[in-house]
Protein backbone atom coordinates (compact mmCIF):
# COMPACT_ATOMS: atom_id res chain seq x y z
CA UNK A 1 0.00 0.00 0.00
CA UNK A 2 1.37 3.04 -1.20
CA UNK A 3 2.26 5.67 1.82
CA UNK A 4 0.56 8.72 2.35
CA UNK A 5 1.68 11.87 4.20
CA UNK A 6 -0.22 13.45 6.74
CA UNK A 7 -3.00 16.03 6.14
CA UNK A 8 -1.36 18.98 7.46
CA UNK A 9 -3.15 22.25 7.93
CA UNK A 10 -3.76 24.77 5.07
CA UNK A 11 -2.91 27.73 7.19
CA UNK A 12 0.16 29.62 6.74
CA UNK A 13 1.80 32.73 7.80
CA UNK A 14 2.73 36.19 5.77
CA UNK A 15 5.45 38.20 7.68
CA UNK A 16 4.15 38.83 11.00
CA UNK A 17 1.75 36.36 12.92
CA UNK A 18 0.94 37.62 16.07
CA UNK A 19 -1.99 36.57 18.28
CA UNK A 20 -4.70 37.93 15.59
CA UNK A 21 -3.46 35.92 13.19
CA UNK A 22 -6.56 33.63 12.84
CA UNK A 23 -8.69 36.68 13.31
CA UNK A 24 -6.96 38.23 10.24
CA UNK A 25 -7.31 35.46 8.23
CA UNK A 26 -11.23 35.00 9.15
CA UNK A 27 -11.12 31.58 9.95
CA UNK A 28 -12.20 31.85 13.38
CA UNK A 29 -15.88 30.13 13.68
CA UNK A 30 -18.84 29.98 16.29
CA UNK A 31 -18.39 27.79 18.76
CA UNK A 32 -16.85 27.22 22.37
CA UNK A 33 -14.40 24.29 21.97
CA UNK A 34 -12.48 23.65 25.50
CA UNK A 35 -9.85 22.18 24.94
CA UNK A 36 -7.30 20.94 21.76
CA UNK A 37 -9.15 17.74 21.64
CA UNK A 38 -13.12 17.00 22.73
CA UNK A 39 -12.16 13.40 24.53
CA UNK A 40 -8.62 12.14 25.01
CA UNK A 41 -9.83 9.08 23.32
CA UNK A 42 -9.54 11.20 20.34
CA UNK A 43 -5.88 10.41 20.26
CA UNK A 44 -6.23 6.46 20.99
CA UNK A 45 -3.87 3.93 19.79
CA UNK A 46 -3.39 0.39 19.96
CA UNK A 47 -0.44 1.35 22.50
CA UNK A 48 -2.62 3.19 24.92
CA UNK A 49 -5.40 2.57 27.04
CA UNK A 50 -7.42 6.15 27.03
CA UNK A 51 -9.56 5.69 29.64
CA UNK A 52 -6.89 4.98 32.26
CA UNK A 53 -5.26 8.42 31.76
CA UNK A 54 -5.73 10.53 35.08
CA UNK A 55 -8.35 13.39 34.95
CA UNK A 56 -5.36 15.94 35.41
CA UNK A 57 -3.61 14.81 32.46
CA UNK A 58 -6.80 14.76 30.14
CA UNK A 59 -7.41 18.26 31.38
CA UNK A 60 -4.83 19.67 29.47
CA UNK A 61 -6.31 18.06 26.23
CA UNK A 62 -10.15 18.60 27.24
CA UNK A 63 -9.99 21.95 29.21
CA UNK A 64 -7.01 23.64 27.99
CA UNK A 65 -8.01 26.86 27.48
CA UNK A 66 -9.41 26.47 31.39
CA UNK A 67 -5.74 26.11 32.62
CA UNK A 68 -3.24 28.84 33.46
CA UNK A 69 0.35 28.08 33.24
CA UNK A 70 3.73 29.00 34.76
CA UNK A 71 7.10 27.88 32.72
CA UNK A 72 10.61 27.85 33.37
CA UNK A 73 13.03 27.37 30.77
CA UNK A 74 16.53 25.94 30.62
CA UNK A 75 18.48 26.30 27.59
CA UNK A 76 21.35 24.68 27.28
CA UNK A 77 24.88 26.77 26.21
CA UNK A 78 25.60 27.23 23.57
CA UNK A 79 22.00 27.44 22.48
CA UNK A 80 21.06 29.96 25.62
CA UNK A 81 22.54 33.19 24.06
CA UNK A 82 21.53 32.43 20.47
CA UNK A 83 18.29 32.37 21.60
CA UNK A 84 18.75 35.68 23.31
CA UNK A 85 19.36 36.90 20.20
CA UNK A 86 17.16 35.12 17.79
CA UNK A 87 14.46 35.91 20.25
CA UNK A 88 14.17 39.50 19.56
CA UNK A 89 13.66 38.33 15.69
CA UNK A 90 10.39 36.03 16.89
CA UNK A 91 9.11 38.97 19.04
CA UNK A 92 8.69 40.75 15.72
CA UNK A 93 7.36 37.93 13.97
CA UNK A 94 4.96 36.97 16.73
CA UNK A 95 5.72 33.52 16.97
CA UNK A 96 7.94 30.93 18.87
CA UNK A 97 8.57 33.35 21.16
CA UNK A 98 9.72 31.04 24.33
CA UNK A 99 10.61 32.12 27.61
CA UNK A 100 14.03 33.02 28.51
CA UNK A 101 13.39 31.54 31.90
CA UNK A 102 10.34 31.81 33.69
CA UNK A 103 6.75 33.17 32.93
CA UNK A 104 2.83 32.62 33.64
CA UNK A 105 1.05 32.19 30.24
CA UNK A 106 -2.87 32.02 29.42
CA UNK A 107 -4.53 30.23 26.95
CA UNK A 108 -7.79 30.87 24.51
CA UNK A 109 -8.97 28.56 22.26
CA UNK A 110 -11.16 29.04 19.46
CA UNK A 111 -12.74 26.90 16.82
CA UNK A 112 -11.25 27.28 12.88
CA UNK A 113 -12.98 26.96 10.08
CA UNK A 114 -12.45 23.51 8.65
CA UNK A 115 -12.47 24.90 4.96
CA UNK A 116 -9.40 27.36 5.99
CA UNK A 117 -8.04 24.77 7.93
CA UNK A 118 -8.37 21.58 6.01
CA UNK A 119 -8.40 19.62 8.85
CA UNK A 120 -11.58 18.56 10.46
CA UNK A 121 -12.47 19.49 14.33
CA UNK A 122 -9.61 22.03 14.08
CA UNK A 123 -9.21 24.36 16.96
CA UNK A 124 -6.92 27.82 17.28
CA UNK A 125 -4.47 27.96 20.74
CA UNK A 126 -3.29 31.60 21.55
CA UNK A 127 -1.45 31.64 24.34
CA UNK A 128 0.31 34.81 25.75
CA UNK A 129 2.31 36.24 28.48
CA UNK A 130 0.52 37.14 31.10
CA UNK A 131 1.92 40.31 32.50
CA UNK A 132 2.10 41.90 29.14
CA UNK A 133 -0.27 40.16 26.68
CA UNK A 134 2.47 39.75 24.39
CA UNK A 135 2.02 36.58 22.52
CA UNK A 136 4.28 33.54 23.00
CA UNK A 137 2.73 30.65 20.27
CA UNK A 138 -0.17 30.44 18.34
CA UNK A 139 -1.11 27.17 16.95
CA UNK A 140 -3.80 25.17 15.04
CA UNK A 141 -4.94 21.83 16.62
CA UNK A 142 -6.44 18.75 15.37
CA UNK A 143 -5.84 15.50 15.24
CA UNK A 144 -4.36 12.68 12.47
CA UNK A 145 -5.78 9.37 11.94
CA UNK A 146 -4.17 6.56 10.09
CA UNK A 147 -5.55 3.04 10.28
CA UNK A 148 -6.49 2.61 14.29
CA UNK A 149 -3.55 5.16 15.25
CA UNK A 150 -4.43 8.48 16.00
CA UNK A 151 -2.30 11.50 16.95
CA UNK A 152 -2.19 15.09 17.88
CA UNK A 153 -1.33 17.43 14.51
CA UNK A 154 -0.05 20.89 15.45
CA UNK A 155 0.61 23.38 13.08
CA UNK A 156 2.84 26.49 14.11
CA UNK A 157 2.25 29.16 10.80
CA UNK A 158 5.42 30.88 10.22
CA UNK A 159 6.34 33.54 7.27
CA UNK A 160 5.45 31.57 4.06
CA UNK A 161 4.59 27.98 5.90
CA UNK A 162 4.57 26.42 9.10
CA UNK A 163 6.06 23.90 11.55
CA UNK A 164 3.84 20.84 12.10
CA UNK A 165 4.14 18.22 14.54
CA UNK A 166 2.54 15.04 14.40
CA UNK A 167 2.87 13.36 17.66
CA UNK A 168 1.85 10.22 19.38
CA UNK A 169 0.23 9.81 23.05
CA UNK A 170 2.03 7.44 24.92
CA UNK A 171 1.47 5.82 28.44
CA UNK A 172 4.06 6.21 31.09
CA UNK A 173 4.48 4.67 34.89
CA UNK A 174 2.38 6.47 37.76
CA UNK A 175 -0.36 8.28 36.15
CA UNK A 176 1.72 9.95 33.68
CA UNK A 177 1.70 10.58 29.71
CA UNK A 178 3.95 11.66 26.91
CA UNK A 179 3.41 13.50 23.33
CA UNK A 180 5.98 12.44 21.15
CA UNK A 181 7.45 13.30 17.56
CA UNK A 182 9.91 9.81 18.12
CA UNK A 183 9.23 7.71 15.28
CA UNK A 184 8.04 3.66 16.18
CA UNK A 185 7.95 0.96 14.20
CA UNK A 186 8.22 3.21 10.93
CA UNK A 187 4.87 5.42 12.15
CA UNK A 188 3.65 9.12 11.24
CA UNK A 189 5.36 10.74 14.18
CA UNK A 190 7.72 13.52 13.36
CA UNK A 191 8.27 17.39 13.24
CA UNK A 192 7.54 18.41 9.41
CA UNK A 193 8.07 21.81 7.94
CA UNK A 194 5.78 22.65 5.11
CA UNK A 195 6.25 25.33 2.83
CA UNK A 196 3.01 25.10 -0.01
CA UNK A 197 2.80 21.57 -1.17
CA UNK A 198 6.36 20.81 0.22
CA UNK A 199 6.62 18.74 3.43
CA UNK A 200 9.70 17.77 4.87
CA UNK A 201 10.62 15.54 7.85
CA UNK A 202 12.96 18.45 9.95
CA UNK A 203 15.71 17.48 12.21
CA UNK A 204 13.63 18.88 15.12
CA UNK A 205 12.05 16.68 17.96
CA UNK A 206 9.99 17.02 20.76
CA UNK A 207 8.83 14.84 23.81
CA UNK A 208 6.35 15.87 26.00
CA UNK A 209 5.85 14.77 29.54
CA UNK A 210 2.64 15.30 32.21
CA UNK A 211 1.61 13.75 35.42
CA UNK A 212 -0.45 15.22 38.08
CA UNK A 213 1.28 17.60 40.17
CA UNK A 214 0.99 16.28 43.79
CA UNK A 215 3.83 18.48 45.28
CA UNK A 216 2.67 21.44 47.59
CA UNK A 217 5.78 23.84 47.07
CA UNK A 218 5.52 24.46 43.53
CA UNK A 219 6.15 27.66 41.40
CA UNK A 220 2.17 27.66 40.71
CA UNK A 221 0.31 27.53 44.17
CA UNK A 222 -2.79 24.87 44.08
CA UNK A 223 -1.26 23.49 40.59
CA UNK A 224 -3.19 20.04 39.74
CA UNK A 225 -0.54 18.99 36.73
CA UNK A 226 3.15 19.16 35.74
CA UNK A 227 5.07 18.89 32.61
CA UNK A 228 8.45 18.68 31.31
CA UNK A 229 9.06 19.71 27.97
CA UNK A 230 12.32 18.80 25.93
CA UNK A 231 13.30 19.95 22.33
CA UNK A 232 15.94 18.74 20.52
CA UNK A 233 17.92 19.61 17.34
CA UNK A 234 19.41 16.44 15.46
CA UNK A 235 18.85 14.52 18.90
CA UNK A 236 20.87 16.85 20.58
CA UNK A 237 18.90 18.81 23.69
CA UNK A 238 18.83 22.62 23.02
CA UNK A 239 16.23 23.65 25.62
CA UNK A 240 14.30 21.37 29.05
CA UNK A 241 10.53 23.69 29.53
CA UNK A 242 9.55 22.82 33.28
CA UNK A 243 5.41 23.35 33.34
CA UNK A 244 3.10 23.77 36.10
CA UNK A 245 -0.78 24.21 35.62
CA UNK A 246 -4.06 24.97 37.78
CA UNK A 247 -7.51 25.71 36.72
CA UNK A 248 -8.58 29.03 36.14
CA UNK A 249 -10.37 30.61 38.71
CA UNK A 250 -14.20 29.61 38.80
CA UNK A 251 -13.79 27.08 35.92
CA UNK A 252 -15.66 23.89 35.92
CA UNK A 253 -13.26 21.29 33.83
CA UNK A 254 -15.25 18.95 31.83
CA UNK A 255 -16.96 15.98 32.88
CA UNK A 256 -15.48 12.83 31.03
CA UNK A 257 -18.48 11.19 29.91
Amino acid sequence: MRWVRPRFSRLSGRLRIGADFFARRGAIVAGTPRGVVDRIADLAHPGIDTARVHPAVAAFFEDTGGLELVIRSHWRWPFSWLWWLWRHVMRLIGQFVLPLREARVTTAVHALDAAADGRPGARAVIRSYADTGRVMQVVAYATWTRGDRSYMSAAFPLPGGQVAGILRLDPLPEDAIELTSRRRDRDDAGVWLVLGPLALRSPFGERIRLWPCTTPASPLPGATLAGEHVQTLFGIRFVTHHYWFRPVADRVLPSRT
